[in-house]
C-alpha cells in the first residue's frame, strides 16, 4: 500500500493500476492511457491527491446495527460448505488462484451473524438433514453437540418405532371401525340353497 501511494499513476503497472481502480471503484476496462485518466479523475473528485482513499470503503464494512448470532449443528463434526467455489485468473501473464468462500464447522458448531451466510445456510439442500439451526440457548445450556443433535434428528430406529406405533393404532382404529381386522377370513352367509358351483367335481 505504501509503494503504491509513493509512485506517480506512471510508474505504475497494469497490475497496481487495476487493483488502484478497483479500490476507487473505477472500471479497469481499456488501455493504460485510458486507465490512469480515469483513477486520476476518481481522485479529483474524491479528493485525494495521489494516495488510495479509504473513506469508500468505510460504509462498506461498517454496519449500521449488530446482527443477531445463529448458531448451526452439524451431524459431521468438521463440514465445509462451499459458498463461492476457487477459480484461476490470469492477470499481468500470470495464473493466480482467486480464492473462493467457505463455511466450515468446527466440532460440529458454526456460529455466525453474516446475513448472506445465513441466507445461504437457510437455503441450502442438506438444510434440516446434515446440519441444522439451533437455538443459542441449546449450546450455552452445557448440553454437548451430541445430545444436542440427538434431540433435533431421530434416529432410523427411532423413526420406525415411532412409524410402527402409528400403523398399530390406524389398524387399531381401522378394527373399531368395520368390526374385524383386514387380513380375517368373512364367515360365508349360508342360505338354504346349495350352489352347483361351488360342488367339486369328480
Amino acid at each position: 500500500m505504501t509503494e503504491r501511494t509513493a509512485k506517480s499513476l506512471d510508474e505504475m503497472s497494469m497490475a497496481e493500476l487495476w487493483s488502484v481502480a478497483k479500490l476507487l471503484g473505477v472500471s479497469k476496462d481499456g488501455k493504460r492511457d485510458e486507465l490512469v485518466t480515469r483513477i486520476k479523475q476518481a481522485q479529483d473528485q474524491g479528493g485525494s491527491d495521489g494516495s488510495t482513499p479509504t473513506q469508500p470503503e468505510q460504509p462498506k464494512t461498517t454496519k449500521p446495527a449488530v446482527a443477531k448470532e445463529v448458531v448451526y449443528i452439524s451431524r459431521y463434526y468438521e463440514l465445509r460448505l462451499v459458498m463461492s467455489p476457487s477459480y484461476l485468473k490470469e492477470v499481468g501473464g500470470k495464473v493466480l488462484i482467486i480464492r473462493g468462500t467457505y463455511i466450515q464447522f468446527h466440532e460440529g458448531i458454526y456460529k455466525t451473524n453474516k446475513p448472506d451466510e445465513i441466507e445461504y445456510l437457510d437455503a441450502h439442500p442438506n438444510f434440516g438433514s446434515v446440519f441444522r439451526k439451533v437455538e443459542t440457548a441449546d449450546v450455552r445450556g452445557g448440553k454437548s453437540v451430541d445430545q444436542i443433535y440427538q434431540d433435533k434428528f431421530k434416529t432410523l430406529e427411532e423413526r420406525e418405532k415411532e412409524l410402527a406405533t402409528r400403523e398399530a393404532a390406524l389398524r387399531k382404529k381401522e378394527v373399531e371401525l368395520n368390526g374385524s381386522e383386514e387380513g380375517a377370513s368373512q364367515p360365508k352367509a349360508v342360505t338354504g340353497v346349495r350352489s352347483t358351483a361351488e360342488q367339486p367335481k369328480f
